[in-house]
Order: C-alpha cells, then structure tokens, then sequence
C-alpha cells in the first residue's frame, strides 16, 4: 500500500499533505491519510495533469516517522539529562 503526497499543497503549507481516502481532499494529519494499491496511485498520479501527486510507500513513511520518534526522544532525554546536570552543579 502506498500514500499519495500533494506537492504542491506540501511545499506551499510547509507540511506534507496527503491524498485522504479515495481522493476525498486533503490532510496534513497521517492517520487521516488514505492508502491506496499501487496500481491505483499509478492511475491517479498519471492522471494528475501538473504532475505534482508523489507515490510514497507505506513502509517507508513507518520508518521515517519511526526514526523521528527515536531521534526526538534521544533529544528529550538529553536535553532532560543536560538540565538534571546544571541542577545538580547549581
């Protein structure tokens, strides 16, 4: 299964914007997003006379916000880490 990225919609709000279920708009929220079959996407985006519609795999979508998740929290606890250690100093 796969996502379908507006890039247009993308580049111009400053937030990645996906096809909503069978073509019913837009989102910026991932869990609203709609999944369509590859041979589906492949219709819809060669149809799309301004070719700004991008196919992008489930799987890695998973994986980027999967690494997001871990960065942030590695950041987070860092950043925790670093200030229990000025309290201590204080």
């Amino acid at each position: 299964m796969v996502y379908l990225m507006d890039l247009e919609r993308s580049i111009y709000s400053g937030m990645v914007t996906y096809w909503k279920a069978n073509q019913n708009g837009y989102t910026t929220n991932l869990q609203r997003a709609g999944l369509y079959s590859s041979e589906v996407a492949k219709e819809i985006a060669e149809k799309d006379f301004d070719k700004r519609t991008v196919i992008i795999d489930e799987e890695i979508v998973k994986r980027i916000r999967g690494d997001l998740r871990s960065a942030l929290t590695t950041k987070s606890i860092l950043n925790d880490y670093k200030t229990l250690n000025k309290m201590e100093d204080e």
